[in-house]
């Protein structure tokens, strides 16, 4: 712990708790949606290995790569990735807007003996650490949302050390990617009084398509042909069936698809930013910080519901 103590420009808590250095709850919509499914991402929770999965086909990096490498997480949540990063023994700041973040310390702390890991309520763009100090700089599934996708790149570079590796990725607008119906809904969404409100619409959404989904799904599983066409139609629904497609993968339960779907739904309508961008500006931006910091570009390709890529320094 002393490691990452070093790292820290504000003095830690006397007992081990969340850093708190937010001064505002914009973001708090995705706090409330992370302490309410605290663990439903977490792989050791839901049994499949879907965090994992998607980490390691991220990036380059293998396994051994990560121990005892200083590692920041922006935006980490309720810690999906932060369990990787401890499963493989790397040193963990762990950081979020939003009070998310308290799930997090909670998903990990229960272990006593965890000794490597800081987590922190903080701005991307106001975090109390020292700049130049991360072997790996890690922020998935949140430049989009920051509403400042350049600023927050270029921000996320002033942290690597001289050896650093950079792994980002955002949302892309790409007609494989865009789901229309999610833009059209949250100015209704939004009128709605408070999370709580919004969630109970959202449970009672999903109750009502849920099992429709899962019928069509199952029977369009694995399907080629025109067949597919119908399949990423449903995968286009106002409501998120990811979770559906994770069950007919066999990776988690029937009853963990449908909390994933509520989860995902709430996470669809309910951002204050979200600006996913075009292949060709994702490329601008990659090239442009990896000239302004010396990185080299290892990976960007497509993935998930964009782009990622991973920049190192050159020596």
């Amino acid at each position: 712990m002393t490691a990452l103590q070093d790292i820290l420009t504000v003095k830690m808590p006397d007992s081990r708790s969340v850093i708190n250095h937010c001064k505002d709850d914009y973001h708090e919509n995705f706090g409330f949606q992370w302490n309410k499914f605290n663990k439903l991402q977490l792989d050791s929770y839901n049994g499949s290995n879907e965090s994992e999965e998607r980490f390691f086909t991220q990036n380059y990096l293998k396994p051994e790569d990560l121990k005892n490498k200083n590692v920041l997480e922006v935006g980490a949540g309720c810690g999906r990735f932060t369990e990787i990063l401890l499963k493989y023994k790397a040193n963990v700041i762990a950081v979020d807007y939003s009070s998310a973040i308290h799930a997090n310390y909670e998903n990990h702390f229960q272990d006593t003996n965890i000794n490597n890991l800081i987590c922190i309520q903080a701005d991307v763009f106001d975090m109390p650490l020292k700049k130049y100090s991360f072997d790996i700089v890690l922020c998935y599934g949140v430049i989009q949302h920051t509403g400042r996708n350049e600023d927050c790149l270029n921000t996320l570079c002033e942290y690597l050390n001289g050896n650093g590796i950079l792994l980002v990725d955002i949302y892309s607008n790409s007609i494989r990617h865009y789901n229309p119906w999610v833009y059209m809904i949250r100015p209704f969404f939004s009128r709605i009084k408070n999370y709580e409100s919004q969630m109970n619409f959202v449970q009672k959404f999903v109750d009502l398509v849920f099992p429709i989904q899962l019928k069509i799904l199952t029977l369009l599983h694995n399907k080629t042909n025109f067949l597919k066409y119908l399949r990423y139609l449903i995968n286009r629904s106002p409501n998120s069936v990811y979770g559906i497609n994770l069950f007919l993968d066999n990776k988690i339960s029937i009853e963990h698809a449908k909390e994933w779907s509520v989860m995902d739904t709430f996470d669809g309508w309910m951002p204050n930013h979200d600006d996913p961008v075009s292949k060709k500006e994702w490329k601008r931006l990659v090239s442009k910080i990896s000239e302004i910091y010396s990185l080299k570009i290892d990976l960007n390709k497509v993935c998930g519901q964009g782009y990622c890529s991973q920049l190192s320094k050159i020596p």
